[in-house]
């Protein structure tokens, strides 16, 4: 299973995403097939979607006390995951 798709079960799971479709525009900002389209094909995030789910789940993490304890937890291991992602595979050491 790819990051990819790790992140988008672990926010479903934790009722901070509805579905593919909304991960796809919401957290990722590309069309609603695009998640579906890239699991399908076994590929990853690319730079510039992880960067925006990263962005997306720091978002919501600054709402912190509008989530509760499952879906606070979710949210910091995707980002934890997308920074790591990032810098071994991307050389990218910081995402403000």
């Amino acid at each position: 299973m790819t990051l990819l798709e790790q992140t988008y079960t672990a926010l479903r799971e934790a009722q901070l995403v509805e579905n593919a479709e909304q991960f796809s525009t919401a957290y990722l900002g590309k069309s609603k097939n695009w998640y579906a389209v890239q699991r399908f094909a076994g590929r990853d995030f690319s730079v510039s979607c992880a960067i925006a789910c990263l962005q997306r789940v720091r978002t919501l993490r600054a709402t912190q006390p509008l989530l509760n304890p499952s879906q606070l937890a979710a949210a910091q291991e995707a980002e934890a995951d997308l920074m790591q992602h990032l810098q071994t595979k991307y050389a990218v050491a910081e995402v403000c």
